[in-house]
């Protein structure tokens, strides 16, 4: 009776499209990289266009962020940055991404830090968290060698929200 009965479970499972094979495609595609741009207002360092490349692999989201308009004028080391991105769904609810990760960035090339982590939800779009007028909240906090700066996004995504 037990192997009919698993039997019976396996066969309709195949039949619903639900076999083995729909886990695996779900996480394939949430490993995709996906890429965006946005824009930061990062006080002293003016309005930047930050690009966005994200992913998502068992419930965790892996963010890069780059820009090449500010260039830091020494090499940063590997690994000496502390960043967090503040990510927004569309209730209104935020994801916070951190990490001090950093590929070594000779001076004066694109800066690069990530990959941030943060817990996602299957399902999620993260758009840009643009902070309400006279709002204290930031969008992003940035340290590389002792110099912290924070930025708040003053556009959502292009082309649009990361979907994980």
């Amino acid at each position: 009776m037990r192997l009919s009965m698993k039997t019976a479970v396996i066969a309709s499972t195949a039949l619903l499209g639900l076999g083995a094979a729909a886990p695996a495609i779900a996480a394939q595609e949430c490993a995709v990289k996906q890429s965006a741009t946005a824009q930061y207002d990062c006080g002293q360092f003016g309005v930047l266009n930050i690009s966005l490349e994200g992913s998502a692999e068992n419930g965790v989201g892996s963010l890069y962020l780059s820009n090449d308009q500010h260039l830091f004028p020494v090499d940063i080391p590997a690994n000496s940055t502390s960043t967090s991105l503040t990510l927004q769904r569309p209730d209104g609810t935020t994801v916070t991404f951190s990490g001090t990760s950093n590929p070594a960035i000779p001076a004066n090339t694109k800066v690069t830090v990530g990959p941030l982590k943060a817990q996602v939800k299957a399902g999620d779009k993260l758009d840009s968290y643009i902070p309400a007028a006279g709002s204290p909240d930031v969008s992003a906090r940035l340290s590389i060698l002792g110099v912290n700066n924070t930025c708040k996004a003053v556009t959502k995504q292009t082309p649009g929200p990361f979907s994980f």
